[in-house]
């Protein structure tokens, strides 16, 4: 083994070793072939499927140049009988810099492609494949892959993310994915776009390419909430992203298709029956369809759908002290406020909190994620004005904000747990969400 010295290897013996430890493997560097160290033939980087192994699963043999002794690496592995080295599960034989038409890379591949071994040209733009051929070898032993931590490392290496074109990538790296462990995918990509505004388009992209092979409806995810809530805000993302290429999809029966495996209709608030559903009732359920609602901006009919369950749950609520009939009379209005072809509605829900003396003006004006409402000391009880009155009064409350999330931003986030070990736990993202949507109202 040669001494590394340019950033190009540097980086990449970096990488590779950072990789290993992320695949589950123990990643050794410089390896000895034999016992006797000194003197031995070395490996570049060795990955054993534990510490204290003979013999890697993984070689890994970086080359500066394509130079005369380019094949001694291979050889040294594949020119001994296995008794005295055990051959590996795959050799990589990366070669940084090149030539670029060279009659050795066929001779070694002819030579050594017979055993488990592939050629990496990193200035021939290989880096992608060489990272999924990592992939593919690792499947054929280890079901799991951590895709959040995968992609990250990826991203922590400036030079490695740029050989990447990341939708090529992921459509492969998902194709790696093992049946029984697809269904997290969204899961993971909700995680690291929820952290990395970067990787946004590429949740977005995959909701889509989920859609396309009928795959969406079977996306899991870990909290209580969103996993029940996820199918709608995944749709909704669909379509405000790509309403225009789907124009003629029906994306009001797909809620309605939505709800076979996780209801809304058939919501009953039992309290006491249930600590996850009571939490999911009084807290989040108004948040989640008012972004599904706003998501399906322009499409009166999807629209009209989520409100119509938004306004079959309040009916089922009693007012109590906790203010969760409050807390879902909030969103609701603001839903019902956002178009002239929903003002009967929100004249009902007015109607009905006017003549039941009105409601905190704390509340009206500032819907939250969770509902965490009390009476303040600046509460105070009010009637619901009319629609243009309690628009005006709205934007007001939210003019001294700046709008610094879009609705994909917000929405990824809502589906993820992982963003908050990073900030206040206390972050709002219905106080976002109002926000964004105070500043669209006319």
């Amino acid at each position: 083994m040669g001494q590394h010295t340019t950033d190009t290897s540097l980086t990449l013996f970096d990488f590779l070793i950072g990789l290993g430890k992320i695949l589950r493997y123990h990643s050794d560097s410089e390896y000895p072939m034999s016992e006797n160290s000194f003197g031995s033939q070395a490996i570049d980087i060795a990955w054993f499927n534990e510490q204290g192994d003979r013999f890697p699963l993984f070689i890994f043999e970086i080359e500066s140049t394509s130079n005369n002794s380019i094949a001694n690496n291979p050889t040294k592995i594949f020119g001994k009988e296995s008794k005295v080295f055990e051959k590996p599960l795959f050799f990589f034989h990366i070669i940084i810099d090149g030539a670029e038409n060279s009659e050795k890379y066929n001779d070694l591949l002819g030579l050594f492609g017979k055993y488990n071994y592939d050629l990496f040209r990193v200035n021939n733009g290989q880096t992608e494949n060489l990272i999924l051929k990592i992939i593919s070898q690792h499947r054929r032993i280890h079901n799991h892959i951590d895709l959040p931590y995968l992609i990250r490392h990826i991203n922590n290496y400036e030079n490695i993310k740029t050989e990447i074109v990341f939708d090529r990538f992921l459509t492969e790296l998902e194709q790696l994915i093992q049946e029984n462990e697809s269904y997290r995918t969204g899961q993971a990509y909700a995680d690291i776009g929820s952290r990395d505004i970067s990787f946004i388009e590429q949740y977005v992209k995959f909701i889509h390419r989920s859609y396309l092979n009928k795959s969406l409806p079977y996306l899991s995810y870990e909290s209580y909430y969103a996993s029940i809530c996820s199918e709608f805000i995944n749709l909704g993302i669909l379509h405000y992203n790509f309403k225009d290429t789907l124009r003629d999809t029906d994306f009001k029966n797909l809620l309605i298709e939505a709800q076979k495996t996780e209801t809304f209709d058939k919501i009953e608030y039992l309290p006491g029956l249930n600590y996850d559903y009571d939490i999911f009732i009084q807290d989040f359920v108004p948040f989640y369809l008012t972004l599904t609602f706003f998501l399906f901006d322009g499409n009166i009919s999807a629209q009209r759908y989520v409100l119509d369950v938004a306004l079959g749950i309040i009916r089922k609520l009693q007012i109590s002290n906790d203010f969760t009939f409050e807390h879902h009379v909030s969103w609701f209005l603001l839903m019902a406020a956002s178009n002239q072809e929903f003002y009967k509605d929100f004249e009902e829900v007015r109607n009905s909190m006017n003549s039941n003396s009105g409601i905190l003006n704390t509340i009206l004006y500032c819907p939250i994620f969770m509902n965490d409402h009390n009476n303040l000391p600046d509460s105070e009880m009010i009637l619901i004005p009319d629609r243009n009155t309690y628009v005006e009064l709205f934007k007001r409350e939210f003019s001294h904000l700046s709008n610094d999330k879009d609705i994909n931003q917000i929405a990824i986030m809502s589906l993820s747990e992982d963003w908050k070990d990073a900030q206040d736990r206390h972050f709002n993202l219905g106080v976002d969400l109002s926000n964004l949507v105070s500043k669209s109202l006319s």
